[in-house]
């Protein structure tokens, strides 16, 4: 596994240097100096995955999701798939479709049988960094491009700006956005941004993505009905959960696009099924 290690510090080197081009910073691969080396028990493997999925999902998640932006296939798109399901199986035991990947892909690194010795542990700690070397490639080569536009693109992905969280989460949301309408939300998340300091352990484009998802997803169509109605039917109207009550009553309009006696049916089955 050393040599996969080794590698990987070539590669993480490589990719800060290409984003120092493009961008003016390099990358911080601070995390290296405690990148879990020696990996002989099931604990150990879930510590790689955890650190692997930080340094993927978290602290390089903006420049990462903009270069898999430039390549939809190959080793990155291929990592990026298996460190979400390995993650997943290790924080929720009841996801049974992570479970099953990870259980297939650890037999895949263990010769067919289930990790159980140091030996198959090494083995999986082993395939994981060969996968995710293979991402590590697959990102310093997208990131050589040379050409301005490609530069100024990466720039404008990572600058921490309300406007550039307004328009990540409008396309996480399938949103699309008028020049009104974006102007309006950035003004919004922008206010809030103005006078906030960050607290230990958030970074800038977590705290911009989630006021950018607040003000986004607070757009709701009008009720088929009017509000007092729907809180009469549920029986809220004037208690302490009857915003809670809107919330859902806008959701199911929208997803289910039911109106007059059909919407109410559907809203008072869900409103009982969540509240059982």
């Amino acid at each position: 596994m050393q040599d996969e290690i080794t590698e990987f510090s070539r590669l993480c080197r490589t990719l800060a240097q290409h984003r120092a081009i493009s961008v003016g910073e390099p990358l911080d691969i601070s995390f290296f100096a405690s990148w879990p080396a020696d990996v002989q028990s099931s604990a150990a493997f879930a510590e790689l995955v955890s650190a692997a999925y930080q340094m993927w999902r978290e602290s390089w998640k903006l420049d990462i999701g903009f270069l898999l932006g430039h390549r939809r296939d190959g080793g990155a798109r291929d990592f990026d798939n298996l460190i979400y399901h390995l993650r997943t199986a290790q924080q929720h035991t009841d996801n049974s479709a992570a479970n099953a990947r990870f259980a297939l892909w650890a037999k895949g690194a263990c010769a067919g049988r289930d990790p159980v010795t140091a030996d198959d542990w090494l083995s999986c700690g082993t395939a994981l960094m060969t996968a995710l070397n293979a991402g590590m490639s697959v990102l310093c080569q997208t990131a050589a491009r040379p050409d301005q536009f490609f530069r100024s693109a990466w720039q404008a992905k990572v600058s921490e700006s309300p406007e550039a969280a307004v328009s990540r989460v409008a396309s996480d949301l399938g949103l699309q956005l008028n020049l009104e309408q974006r102007a309006y939300h950035v003004r919004r998340v922008a206010g809030r941004w103005k006078n906030y300091r960050l607290r230990p352990g958030e970074v800038a484009p977590d705290v911009l993505a989630s006021f950018a998802e607040q003000t986004l997803v607070s757009r709701v169509d009008p009720l088929p009905c009017g509000y007092q109605d729907v809180l009469a039917e549920l029986r809220m109207l004037g208690l302490r959960d009857a915003v809670s009550a809107l919330h859902l009553a806008h959701a199911v309009a929208e997803i289910t696009g039911a109106s007059g006696d059909a919407y109410i049916k559907r809203l008072k089955e869900t409103w009982t099924l969540l509240r059982a």
